[in-house]
Parts: C-alpha cells; structure tokens; sequence
C-alpha cells in the first residue's frame, strides 16, 4: 500500500471514531426525578445521625483490658505461645556490645620512582609517589596522607600510618 492509502484509511478511522464519540445534537436532555421535600429527607437522615453517634458513643465507653501480646514482631525465633506469668514489668534490657570499629582502607598509592643525590658524600634518596591527591616528592620524615616516610630504599619505600603506627611498604614495578 502507498501513504496516499495509508492517510485515506486513518483519516476515515479518526473521523469514524469522531463520529461514534460525539453525543447527536438533538438528543433529549436528562430527566431528573421529581424533588423530594426537604423535611422528609431531614427526618430520616437525622435520625439515621443520631443512631450512628448513640452506637459510636457505646462503642467507646466499653473499657479494654490489657493483654500480653501472643508474639514479639521483632524476632523470628520466638514461639506464639508466651505464658503471662513469665513476663514482667520493668525489667532491663541489656544492648548488644557496640561493634569494634573497621580501620578504613589505606588510600591508594604507588611508587612511581626514587631520585637519588649525592651531598658531600652521603646519598639521599627521594621518592615520587602517585596518590589520588597528585603526584608527590617525599623525603625521610616527610608526610603523605596521613603516613609519614620511615625509610627509602633504593626500590621500595617504607611508611608508618601516624594514627595507629602500622607499616606499608611500596615497591617499584619492574
């Protein structure tokens, strides 16, 4: 079929359903049933109010006993039969042990090279250490992320976390 088909076929079908939507322009208007006189529908709805307020009135004044409760929505290894006698008011409720904290992760860091200098006969060595932070020169004693340079070696750099004293070593690649 050509779209010359296709937009003869969907424009009869818009125009069908157009057709089929729209009420006819000379259809009857709706007929409403004769009015009722306001005093008969008063009558019959206030007393239905007075019935419905007298039985919620009842409803309330009834007083409810407290009762222990068949199970403890919380856990799933209790049973639904709780004996009354076994539970008493006020006791304590002793907390779990807090959770011993997780040291969080060393930053990621990596040895990228080791510079070394000759200074009136004595070699000091400097490292290039790649971090998230950028690449950074350290020496002996300096600090980089919270780990202070213990020692350069000729290819492994040795350092100490200055919060808790534990050791890292980073090597060069080869």
């Amino acid at each position: 079929m050509t779209w010359k088909v296709y937009a003869a076929v969907s424009g009869a079908t818009v125009l069908a359903g157009w057709m089929a939507s729209s009420p006819p322009a000379n259809a009857p208007g709706t007929t409403t049933s004769p009015a009722r006189s306001p005093r008969a529908g008063q009558t019959s709805a206030g007393g239905d109010i007075q019935e419905q307020a007298e039985r919620l009135r009842t409803g309330l004044s009834r007083e409810r006993n407290y009762t222990v409760p068949q199970r403890n929505p919380f856990r799933f290894d209790e049973g639904g039969d709780v004996d009354p006698g076994v539970v008493e008011r006020g006791t304590s409720f002793e907390p779990e042990p807090a959770p011993v904290p997780v040291a969080a992760p060393p930053p990621p860091m990596s040895l990228s090279g080791i510079a070394e200098d000759q200074v009136n006969g004595e070699t000091s060595r400097t490292a290039v250490v790649s971090s998230p932070a950028g690449v950074e020169l350290v020496r002996e004693g300096g600090e980089i992320l919270g780990y202070r340079v213990a020692r350069i070696e000729s290819d492994a750099v040795e350092l100490v976390r200055t919060s808790d004293g534990s050791m890292r070593r980073l090597t060069l690649k080869r």
